[in-house]
């Protein structure tokens, strides 16, 4: 079997060390490390996993696992991919140790996180700038709901947004 990325509904940003993928269903961003992102940039359906273990800086063990860490943050279509991972069975320790210690930040690693809907985002907003990040949303007595802004961390009110 080939995987094959998933990419209806993802948000693609390269950064210069790393990959960040919004996934738009879930509201997960994921951060993928230098061999995560090598191994998801090439899993286009058209090469198999083995395939993908000959690519500079990539091994067997170093691919199943990229391929099992990004099934797991449905970053593939995961039907393509299960296949070649069912005979996997390798854990990122075992790789660990069998690369070394110096060469374990080459390991593949996807780090994901829930991101807020943007409705939820929007609904975040303070009711007093004390401790608070100058710009952040906020809302005055009697105000409607944030459209005013944090102008200062020290206590004191909102502002009107355009004066931020």
């Amino acid at each position: 079997m080939k995987p094959q990325t998933r990419l209806s509904g993802l948000l693609i940003r390269e950064l210069p060390d790393e990959l960040v993928v919004y996934d738009q269903e879930q509201h997960r961003a994921h951060c993928l490390n230098r061999t995560a992102a090598l191994v998801f940039r090439h899993a286009d359906g058209t090469r198999t996993a083995a395939e993908l273990a000959r690519l500079p800086g990539a091994d067997r063990e170093v691919v199943a696992l990229a391929l099992e860490q990004l099934v797991a943050a449905g970053l593939l279509e995961t039907s393509a991919a299960e296949a070649d991972l069912a005979t996997a069975g390798i854990s990122r320790r075992d790789v660990a140790r069998r690369v070394g210690l110096a060469a374990a930040i080459l390991l593949p690693a996807v780090v994901s996180i829930v991101a807020p809907t943007p409705a939820e985002a929007a609904a975040t907003c303070v009711t007093t700038c004390a401790g608070k990040t100058p710009g952040t949303p906020c809302t005055s007595v009697g105000a409607n709901p944030c459209t005013e802004v944090c102008a200062s961390s020290s206590a004191g009110s909102c502002t009107d947004g355009g004066g931020a």
